[in-house]
């Protein structure tokens, strides 16, 4: 559907939205045309009703076999979906993911331009998947995808949906509209229909069906204990019986994270017990609280970028012993204004020092931006709009046992000013820093 994609011997697929690149997909090798227009082109044209239905039929077959399991929800979707993605790999089930972080696929790793794909790569990676023996794939399904049936004719045998909270407003204008659109996967279950739900999110009981088995982590899933340390987190829960774990993720919405992959393959059938004590093998996603070493200060980089991220984060890092937390922390431009003074409040709350810089103005006036922020900022806080001169400054600071976070990227490895994408990489630029410094 995408016309710069087209290779020779390709068909191109056409509605509303890419009608005008028609000249383009036939001039890079596209040999026919199914269009939902109703027209003929210069080569052979299949007139059909909706081109997401043919795509379907083209696929469905070769792929129906796949055990799919969809998550969605505001946070929590990465790292719940790369945790099930390791588990089940260790298991010896051959697994996919799809999601913010790309493709992967045993040692392959492609990126995506979306957290969910459009429909037509979509179904090319699910065969891309089935072709390479995988027996399972695991998918972030994002709120824009379930609106824009990019997930059209999929079921998934579990789903998850870890929380909903504030995001997306400039796409979905109200958090009805986001919350309705989250609520189309519900419907989308087949098989044995687990659904996983968190009681802590405030619209749990909006996705509750009689038509699924729902399992609510804090209520058919009780949480006795949870302790938190700079390298690992104590769990113990109760179900038909006490579990406890221990697992090499931090905090609260970690512990979150675990139970809804754990519990998904518990009750997809795998004996997921047997991987107790390989539980601290297990790795959080580049760019989620990823932790870096300084002296003797510990420095996270997070891709938090909602309020409710941002607020789980520093409350985190709030209860681990440290003589002070610095911030370094933006807002998006061409986003979601809403939610700019809310995270300029909480950043200040939870941090003894906050530094305000660029994250993507965008085409944005990075000033305008400034000012939604500031408006909620009220604690010690500077502005430094190069985000390179802020995370140096915020380096520079670190004394003695003091947490820098620096947040809003995480795993991303760009910067985007105007309609330009500039190479940055918070990770890299944090090393590169600190490597100037011991040198």
């Amino acid at each position: 559907m995408n016309s710069k994609m087209i290779k020779p011997g390709d068909y191109f697929l056409v509605n509303g939205e890419n009608k005008d690149y028609v000249k383009e997909a036939i001039e890079n090798g596209a040999v026919k045309i199914i269009s939902e227009l109703g027209f003929n082109y210069d080569v052979e044209t299949i007139v059909v009703n909706d081109v997401k239905k043919f795509i379907y039929d083209f696929y469905y077959d070769k792929i129906k076999d796949l055990e799919l399991i969809g998550i969605t929800g505001t946070n929590g979707k990465t790292t719940t979906c790369y945790l099930i993605y390791q588990m089940l790999n260790m298991l010896n089930v051959k697994t996919a993911y799809i999601g913010t972080i790309g493709f992967y696929l045993e040692d392959k790793i492609i990126k995506l331009d979306n957290t969910t794909p459009s429909i037509d790569v979509l179904y090319n990676i699910l065969l891309d998947a089935k072709e390479n023996n995988c027996k399972a794939v695991i998918m972030e399904v994002s709120s824009h995808a379930l609106k824009q049936d990019r997930v059209y004719g999929l079921l998934f045998d579990a789903i998850g949906i870890t929380n909903v909270t504030q995001d997306h407003m400039d796409y979905h204008k109200t958090l009805k509209d986001y919350v309705s659109s989250k609520k189309k996967i519900i419907s989308m279950t087949r098989n044995k229909k687990i659904c996983l739900l968190n009681k802590k999110s405030k619209h749990y009981k909006k996705f509750i069906s009689k038509e699924n088995v729902n399992i609510i982590i804090g209520k058919n899933v009780k949480i006795d204990l949870i302790i938190n340390g700079l390298n690992k987190t104590i769990l113990l829960v109760r179900d038909n019986k006490k579990r406890g774990f221990i697992i090499p993720l931090i905090g609260e919405f970690n512990a979150y994270n675990f139970l809804f992959a754990y519990y998904i393959i518990k009750c997809l059938g795998y004996d997921v017990d047997n991987l107790k004590k390989d539980f601290m093998m297990l790795k959080e996603p580049n760019g989620r609280m990823q932790k870096i070493t300084y002296k003797n200060n510990v420095i996270f980089i997070d891709y938090a970028h909602t309020p409710d991220a941002v607020l789980k984060v520093l409350k985190t890092v709030k209860k681990i012993k440290n003589k002070g937390i610095i911030t370094v922390i933006g807002c998006g431009g061409n986003r979601d204004k809403s939610k700019r003074p809310i995270m300029g409040k909480i950043a200040c709350k939870y941090s003894s020092y906050v530094i305000f810089t660029n994250d993507n103005p965008r085409f944005e006036d990075e000033k305008e931006i400034m000012k939604d922020i500031l408006k909620g900022a009220k604690g010690k806080h500077e502005v430094i709009y190069d985000r390179y001169e802020a995370i140096k400054r915020g380096i520079n600071l670190l004394n003695d046992n003091m947490i820098l976070m620096i947040l809003g990227k995480g795993h991303e490895n760009y910067q985007i000013i105007g309609d330009t994408k500039y190479y940055f990489s918070d990770i890299e630029i944090t090393n590169s820093i600190i490597d100037n410094i011991d040198g």
